[in-house]
Parts: structure tokens; C-alpha cells; sequence
């Protein structure tokens, strides 16, 4: 049976349109967008509705009237119970020239009239979204309501068949996909019934929709606070997400990784208010915030709710349609100057992502999500910006200004934007850099120093962050090896440290001795007290020898523990200790103009086999980065981005590394030496401990006291191979461990003060690995717990291969290819991405 357009049925006028091909899903070609019925609607003709043809598909249970437009259908439905509504807001439909466009929800409606009047509701609601950024649809919702009070007794394949006879009638009319208690389940049904035509459910990609509403969310919240006031800074604010499904659940995580200074979180099921860095709270509408999240059921702010909320919110924003339960309890939120984005704004991430599957197929299938999701969040945050600034920022001023920010429904959909935006947010640069501590940053420095540019990416909210191992006070440097090549190596390097120094005008090392001592251990990762003797008397370095434990005591008082042990030691003067995240700080400003740092960018995606030759990183912001050449320095992190990549991991293993600062009188601390201990290993404990004296430690301010840094060089528990199951609050046993050898050895030292456990990246034998693993690609990784002190050599050694240059040291020994690095190839889900890119394959990697 072939049925009559519904075009007829409401007999849209249209005229003067402006023509365009978007290449349209489900076999479809779209040849015109209509003309703007926008400031004159026009009510649709009923007389042609009921048809011979159409009369046994559908049921008018709402017709349009002067006040409403909204025209409600009542479609077939097979099994009992349920029943089938189809809201088309009327006003702006336009048949395959404006399709309506909405998903479809599932609910234990109280009566038919509470359904009818919930599809005209929603209907109206996507008309606002769809017209706040000419997505190209108009407005339109598919409402069903079940008798059953579980929905799971209703029979979804039929349901959906249902549908897509419904679907089948408008011949391109009306799009949907999912919505309330409706998943990919259902979907799969629908796609199926109708023969993948008329569903825009994210179908064959990765973009999840209910990460695009957060996204739509989350550009909302920035919007609004830049305009209200001046910046995107987050720090300052209370943020209460209520309802903690796939969309709030999603925009509380998103705002702890902007740095929100407090996330409260509630839910119906408080499991779900669980989320990692968020507070949940019992009662959303008693507990006082700056700025509520509605992402739950409509209607939940009613006007006691509107009336009673604490004293302090500012701002209202969130993902629920139709928020407030009427007028009059928004009117409160307006009298208390509490500045609202609508929904048509905040929470239109889903149906923008459908304007691009509409307009382009092929790059909604194809597309890293990330850069869709950044994209929605960009548009939403101006429209919310552009929003406020028209209401003067005075929220009464809102409802009569939105017209400001409503473009004409001429002219082609908001998704044909989302290629130019890729084009506008790509960075072309020499060198993309992924890990912003010691390696990255000193890579940097050197490529800076060869002219050439670099973007270097940073994960953290600062370089060198408290996650990583490059964080901190203090790390040693020192020629007293027991390896001649890197006593040679740590001359070379201190030559480069003075020159970064001279440049930034920053005092990044300090001289203060350094002293091996303890038991006959033979070689461990730090070397041992007689190899390192043996060395400092071959190369000729100054040095100090001591035979037997009291010689050490008499030396050192505060060492009055090695009194009697059968230990010996030696001591090199003219070591000393770096002030580690400074330094990683100072090799960034060393690098200048020369190096673009943007950090809190987490890599989502990195391709390093284009036809091209380009290398090209994806950020979690939806930032793209097109390079020449990629480092990969990202320590722990290092086989995630090589699998991105795929490129073959490395033998790697990570450590738990612990340390912690002990009080310390100050007469007593003048006397406590940078130190190294060397004891014989016991079950858990690995033997290796050392002492930073207290011009070590210098961030720790309290009151005046003074502190010295304990640590052991040996992991907490045995080796990890990734960071899912990193714990950084350590392990009690070995922080009883440390405070012991404190008791032993330090004895006038006294409590423990704080504690910290930090990843180390480890390799077999101890060297690092800094070589190239692909044509554009270098690597470096497994610093071993002994790479800081070479800094700036590093970069030297890693800009060598990038540029071709001879290495200032020989690199045989970092090879990725020795057998003791060798691992296997990544195993990743390779992914195509849009033409805008050219690219081949991809993998996501969540770093």
C-alpha cells in the first residue's frame, strides 16, 4: 500500500528555499530546506489527514489549534496495553523538508490523556532544540504508553515493528531514535523493521548520544559562567547533579576533570550517586550549591522546591526537558536571580549529533567521538554565552531575549558546520608530545633549540602532576655509579642543567653531597657501595671512603644507627638533588614560543599510520593535532599510547613506588646527609632506602618546621603491567617499613608527617628505552627510577631522533629493540575517522 505524504496532511506552505544535498542516512537524498514558517506558522489543514489510504494507520487524538499546534496521532499498535502516540509539532514540520525528529519513550503513563499531553509537551520542547541551532528537523516525539507498571512485560521486537510501520507512513517524514527507558536493544529491533531507514540512533559508530546531551550540558555550564562571570573557571563553585543515569552520571565525572571545586550527586538509587571525586547527598532540593544540574524526570522543580532551595545557587542547568513544573516556579527561580540556560540550549547534545548523521553518513560513522562531543559542547557554550550577554545577565530577562540567539530556519543544517570546525580546532605543528614530565618537557627544550615546533599535551591540570613521576621536591643527581656510561652520562647532563639554569634564571639543582652506604648487597638498580667505589677511583672523581659503620657514624651523627654494622660507604661530594617539578617547569619556559603546552588534554586517539606521513592526536576536548614527528613520553601510560597508535608495546613494568616527609628539628637536620642505604632484601622488604635532607623539602610549609624526605626503592607488592589497578595511597606494611629504618637509622628524626606512592616505570635491565619505534614516532620510557638527573641530555638524545642528528650519547642500550624490551604488537579496535582527516586506522585510548 503506498501512502499519501503526510506533507498533504498538514499542507505546510513553502516558498523561496534555499537548495542543498546533505547526504542523507537510510537511502534518502534531502533536496531542499524549506523556507521560514518560523515568526508566521501556519496550522495545518486536517481535511486531507484521514484518507482512505492512511485511515488504518493512524488516529487524530489531538488536533492543532490557534493556541497549540501540536498535532498528536495515534498509531496501530499489536499487543494489548500499549499504546502508540506521535507528536508533530506542527508549526514547524515540513515533511522530507523539515522532518520531525524526536525518540521514543516509555512510560506507565496514569492515563491516555497524561501520555497525549506528554507527546505535545516533548514535541514542542524538541521543536525549541531543533530550532535553537536549525538542525535541519523540526519538532516531533513518539510517546508510548503501557499498562504495565514493568515495562519489561512489554514486548519490545513487536513495539518496534509497530514503529516502523508508523515510520513507514511518514516516507521520510519523521526520524527517531532512543529516549526515556528505550536502548540499543530496541534499536536493533527498529533497524531491523525498517530496513535501516528513518533511525538516528548512532547506529555503526561510536558516538554515544547520551554523551553528547552531556556534552550540550557541560557547554551550558561553561556558557553561563563565562558570561555571568568572565571566566570558565570552575574552581570556586558547588555544583549538585541531580539524577545520576548515563547523562548526569556523565556530566558529574566531566565536571571533576574541569576542576569543579565541589560535585554533590543524587540519585532514586543511591548507588548510582556513587561517582569517583563526586559527594553524594540524600536530598538535592535542602542541600545548598552555586549551581544545580537537573538531569533527571521533568517537572521536578516545583514551586515549593523553586521557593525553599537554600540560599547561595546561582546558576541552573541541566539535561532534564521541561525542569520546572510550571510557570510560576520558574518565575521564583527568576525573582531569586537565579540565571536558568533552557534546554533547548543545554540539552540538545543528542538531537545536534543527529543533525550530522542527517547531513553526513559517512563521517558520523566514522568520526572520533571526541571531537563530535567537543564540537556540541563549542556551540553550546556560545549559545548559552551569546544567551546570557542579550538578558543583560539578569535571569527575568531570559525568556524575552531568547529570540536573539534563534537563527531563521533558512539556510543549511548546524551539522554541515561540523567539518569546518574540525579544519578550525586542528594545531599543525613539527612535534606533537604526549606527557608533560621530565622527558617531555625536555624534548621540548631541545627541539626548541633546533627550531622547531612542538605541542606537548599534558593530561594534568599542571606539567608534572601529582599522578606521575616526575612530581616533586627533589630527585637525586650524582656521578657515583656503578656504571661508567652513566657516570659519564650525568657529566654530559650537568653541562646542559647549568645552561637551562642560565636561560630561565630559575635554581633548579643543589649541591649537597650524597652519601652510599650499608651492606655488601652485590648490584641492584641503584648500584652498590662498591661499585660505586670502584668507579669513582677509575674515572679519577673526588671522593670519600669509609670502611666500617662507626667510621659512617662518626661522620655523620645523625646516622648513629650504623654504629657497630658491618657496613661501609662512600661519599661524593659534589652530588646533589633537583628541585624536580620546578625543573620540568623551567625546561618548558626554556623552550619558549617554540613549544605550545596545553594541558588538562587527555589523548583520546592517536594515528600514526596516515598515507600522508602526518601524525595526528585526538583530545578529549576535541582539540586535534596534526605533526610531523610524535613523542611518546608518558611513563606508566606509555604502552596505552603505543596500542592507540598501533604500534608494538614494550616490556615494561611499573612499580608502586612510596615515600613520605618525617619532622625533624632544625639542629638536628643540618646534620642528616642525602643519603643511599644498601641492606640485604627480607620478604617484602626490597633492601633499598634513601634520605633527602631538609633543603629537599622545600614545599612542605608548617609552622615553620623543618622535614626530611624518606623513601625505598623497591615496589609495593609485585610489578604492574598498566595503571587500572594503581593504588596511590600504597601499602600500610611498607609505611611501617619506612618509619622502622627511620627508628634504626634516624633516630632523632621524629613522626611521620605525610606519605605518597608514585608510579616508576621499570625496565629488566635497568637502561631506558629512547628510540624510535616508527618512521615519525619516538619513544621514550622505563626511566628506571634513574633518569631524572640526565633531563635535558634526554631531550637532546630524543630530538636527535627526530632531526636525524648524531645522539650526544650512544644509544645502543636504549634500544626498543633489545630483547629485554621486546614485547609484542598492541591488540586495538581499529577505527576509520572522517575525510576532514584523511586518516587510515585509529584505536581509542583512555589515558
Amino acid at each position: 500500500m503506498k501512502f499519501l505524504p503526510l506533507s498533504l496532511f498538514f499542507a505546510i506552505h513553502t516558498s523561496s528555499v534555499t537548495s542543498f544535498t546533505p547526504a542523507v542516512p537510510n537511502g534518502h537524498t534531502h533536496q531542499k530546506t524549506p523556507s521560514s514558517t518560523h515568526n508566521n506558522p501556519t496550522l495545518p489543514s486536517l481535511s486531507l489527514l484521514m484518507t482512505e489510504s492512511n485511515k488504518s494507520k493512524f488516529r487524530v487524538v489531538k488536533h492543532p489549534t490557534p493556541d497549540c499546534q501540536a498535532v498528536v496521532l495515534e498509531a496501530n499498535a499489536a499487543q494489548a496495553g500499549v499504546n502508540l502516540y506521535i507528536g508533530i509539532d506542527s508549526s514547524s514540520y515540513g515533511h522530507v523538508d523539515r522532518p520531525g525528529n524526536g525518540g521514543i519513550r516509555l512510560l506507565n503513563y496514569d492515563s491516555h490523556q497524561d501520555a497525549i499531553e506528554d507527546a505535545v509537551r516533548l514535541a514542542k520542547g524538541m521543536t525549541r532544540k531543533h530550532d535553537m541551532f536549525r538542525t535541519g528537523f523540526s519538532g516531533a516525539k513518539v510517546v508510548v504508553k503501557a499498562d504495565h507498571p514493568d515495562l519489561a512485560a512489554v514486548e519490545r521486537k513487536q513495539l518496534m515493528e509497530d514503529v516502523a510501520e508508523a515510520l513507514h507512513a511518514f516516507d521520510g517524514g519523521l526520524y527517531t531514535g532512543c529516549d526515556l527507558n528505550t536502548g540499543d536493544g530496541d534499536m536493533d529491533h527498529l533497524v531491523e523493521a525498517t530496513g535501516e531507514k528513518f533511525v538516528l540512533a548512532g547506529r555503526n559508530s561510536r558516538v554515544d548520544t547520551n554523551v553528547a546531551t552531556a556534552s550540550s550540558v557541560i557547554g551550558g555550564v561553561l556558557g553561563v559562567v563565562e558570561a555571568m562571570e568572565g571566566t570558565r573557571d570552575l574552581s570556586e563553585l558547588t555544583f549538585t547533579v541531580q539524577g545520576c543515569g548515563k547523562v548526569g552520571s556523565t556530566v558529574a565525572k566531566e565536571l571533576v576533570r574541569l576542576g569543579a571545586g565541589r560535585v554533590q550527586t543524587c540519585d532514586l538509587f543511591s548507588d548510582a550517586a556513587e561517582i569517583p571525586g563526586c559527594e553524594r547527598i540524600d536530598d538535592w532540593t535542602s542541600t545548598p550549591c552555586d549551581f544545580l544540574v537537573p538531569c533527571a524526570n521533568s517537572l521536578a522543580i516545583t514551586e515549593e522546591v523553586a521557593a525553599n532551595f537554600p540560599e547561595g545557587i546561582k546558576y541552573c542547568v541541566g539535561a532534564a526537558n521541561s525542569p520546572f513544573a510550571n510557570e510560576k516556579a520558574k518565575e521564583i527561580f527568576d525573582r531569586r536571580g537565579i540565571m536558568h540556560i533552557p534546554e533547548s540550549i543545554s540539552s540538545a547534545g543528542a538531537i545536534l549529533a543527529d543533525s550530522v548523521e542527517w547531513y553526513d553518513i559517512d563521517l558520523y560513522q566514522t568520526v572520533e567521538p571526541a571531537l563530535l562531543y567537543g564540537w556540541i559542547r563549542d556551540i553550546s557554550a556560545t549559545k548559552a554565552s551569546d544567551l546570557a550577554d542579550h538578558a543583560e545577565q539578569k535571569p527575568h530577562k531570559v525568556d524575552s531575549r531568547l529570540r536573539n540567539v534563534v537563527p531563521s530556519r533558512e539556510g543549511v543544517p548546524v551539522g554541515s558546520d561540523f567539518p569546518d570546525w574540525i579544519d578550525d580546532n586542528t594545531i599543525h605543528t613539527d612535534t606533537v608530545i604526549v606527557g608533560g614530565g621530565l622527558a617531555g618537557t625536555a624534548t621540548a627544550f631541545s627541539l626548541s633549540q633546533k627550531g622547531l615546533q612542538s605541542v606537548l599535551l599534558e593530561k594534568g591540570s599542571t606539567l608534572a602532576p601529582p599522578t606521575a613521576s616526575s612530581n616533586g621536591d627533589s630527585r637525586m643527581y650524582r656521578k657515583m655509579y656503578s656504571s661508567e656510561f652513566f657516570s659519564k652520562m650525568q657529566a654530559k647532563a650537568l653541562d646542559r642543567w647549568e645552561e637551562v639554569e642560565q636561560l630561565t634564571g630559575e635554581k633548579l639543582l643543589q649541591e649537597n653531597g650524597l652519601l652510599f652506604y650499608g651492606e655488601d648487597t652485590g648490584e641492584t638498580v641503584e648500584g652498590s657501595v662498591e661499585g660505586a667505589r670502584q668507579v669513582m677511583e677509575k674515572l679519577n672523581l673526588p671522593h670519600r671512603y669509609y670502611a666500617t659503620g662507626d667510621e659512617i657514624a662518626d661522620a655523620y651523627p645523625a646516622l648513629e644507627g650504623c654504629r657497630g654494622k658491618p657496613y661501609s660507604g662512600v661519599c661524593e661530594d659534589t652530588a646533589g638533588h633537583i628541585r624536580a617539578s620546578k625543573a620540568c617547569n623551567a625546561m618548558a619556559k626554556a623552550a619558549g614560543e617554540k613549544c605550545q603546552v596545553k594541558l588538562n588534554s587527555k589523548i583520546i586517539a592517536l594515528d600514526a599510520n596516515r598515507d600522508d606521513g602526518k601524525v595526528v592526536a585526538i583530545t578529549e576536548d576535541g582539540e586535534t593535532i596534526k605533526a610531523n614527528n610524535a613523542v611518546i613520553s608518558c611513563g606508566p601510560w606509555t604502552n596505552a599510547v603505543l596500542n592507540a597508535a598501533n604500534l608494538p608495546e614494550l616490556n615494561l613494568d611499573i612499580w608502586q613506588v612510596q615515600w613520605a616527609h618525617y619532622e625533624v628539628d632544625s639542629d638536628v637536620a643540618e646534620s642528616i646527609p642525602q643519603a643511599f642505604h644498601f641492606r640485604k632484601e627480607n620478604d617484602i622488604d626490597g633492601g633499598l632506602y634513601y634520605v633527602f635532607p631538609s633543603s629537599a623539602t622545600e614545599s612542605i610549609q608548617n609552622g615553620g618546621k623543618s622535614y626530611v624526605k624518606v623513601g625505598v626503592d623497591f615496589p609495593t607488592g609485585g610489578p604492574l603491567k598498566n595503571m587500572e589497578s594503581f593504588n596511590y595511597e600504597g601499602s600500610p606494611e611498607i609505611l611501617e617499613l619506612i618509619d622502622d629504618w627511620v627508628k634504626e637509622h634516624l633516630p632523632a628524626v621524629g613522626k611521620r608527617f605525610d606519605s605518597y606512592c608514585h608510579p616508576y616505570t621499570m625496565t629488566t635491565d635497568s637502561y631506558f628505552v629512547m628510540d624510535k619505534v616508527a618512521e615519525n614516532v619516538a619513544v621514550f620510557s622505563g626511566g628506571s627510577g634513574r633518569a631524572f638527573k640526565f633531563g635535558p641530555l634526554l631531550g637532546d638524545c630524543m630530538a636527535s631522533l627526530l632531526a636525524g642528528d648524531d645522539a650526544p650519547v650512544d644509544l645502543t642500550n636504549f634500544s626498543a629493540k633489545r630483547p629485554e624490551i621486546i614485547r609484542h604488537s598492541g591488540i586495538s579496535r581499529p577505527i576509520s575517522t572522517n575525510s576532514a582527516h584523511n586518516s587510515s586506522d585509529q584505536a581509542e585510548v583512555v589515558l
